[in-house]
């Protein structure tokens, strides 16, 4: 009994698991290296069977040649490139806020190891990094990816690139990483901003004290109350920022 297998149907696969493997790679959800790389490919395999078998998504073309599988593999990997940058950036202004907050209060002195990106992060850029991911599950912004894929599918077949790709949503999302990013800490750093006027008026009424000793637990005490006090209202702030994705994706793949 021999086995026949489309070759347009392994083509389609192909590219899409290079899409959607550099999508996830360049991304927070599943660029961890505490994720096992078996692991990883199992999971981007079964989502492009899974797509292309729902779909019926079917390349553009099959190639006849090594430098068009080439071509078409190259295309695909930066259609996964341009596509992740919207993920990235959404989930950076994350890091931004944690990093914000972590300069002001003082946290920024010290700095703890991450095992996951083998390198020293700020503990409140940690914690906010965490809470994105936590968020993003959370909010089924997972649903909305994998509808996102399908859009992008329907958009630029396997084997297809944009036919004008403008840098203004690039520089939009660029600006939303900054913008969200300060607006989730906008409370907390506003009011250890007082603290510090504070501060340096009790430093010229009495002289004698040591202020930036007294200061770091006060700023720490006055960061972090804001801080766990304004988190019940950043959940729309974080909805603006996930929904800026797919924002980002349309305003590319249109």
């Amino acid at each position: 009994m021999a086995l026949e297998i489309d070759p347009r149907w392994a083509f389609s696969v192909f590219l899409l698991s290079v899409r959607l493997g550099v999508l996830l790679a360049l991304t927070p959800i599943l660029s961890g290296t505490s994720v096992p790389a078996p692991v990883r490919v199992l999971l981007v395999l079964s989502l492009t069977l899974f797509t292309v078998s729902a779909l019926n998504v079917t390349p553009i073309a099959v190639p006849t040649g090594i430098a068009q599988v080439l071509f078409a593999t190259l295309t695909e990997a930066a259609v996964g490139a341009v596509l992740a940058f919207g993920i990235f950036a959404a989930f950076a202004a994350f890091s931004v806020a944690g990093t914000l907050l972590d300069i002001q209060i003082g946290f920024g002195i010290g700095s703890v190891f991450d095992p996951v990106t083998r390198r020293q992060t700020p503990v409140l850029a940690t914690a906010f990094n965490l809470l994105a991911v936590t968020a993003f599950f959370a909010m089924d912004g997972h649903h909305a990816l994998m509808r996102g894929i399908a859009y992008s599918l329907q958009q630029l077949p396997p084997g297809a690139f944009f036919t004008s790709l403008s840098v203004i949503p690039v520089a939009k999302q660029f600006g939303v990483m900054f913008l969200l990013g300060i607006v989730l800490v906008a409370p907390a750093v506003f009011c250890v901003f007082l603290a510090e006027i504070g501060l340096a008026m009790l430093s010229r009424v009495m002289p004698q004290l040591n202020i930036f000793v007294l200061g770091i637990p006060v700023k720490i005490f006055v960061g972090l109350s804001v801080l766990v006090l304004s988190m019940a209202y950043v959940a729309p702030v974080m909805g603006k920022i996930f929904l800026s994705i797919f924002t980002y994706w349309e305003e590319v793949l249109g």
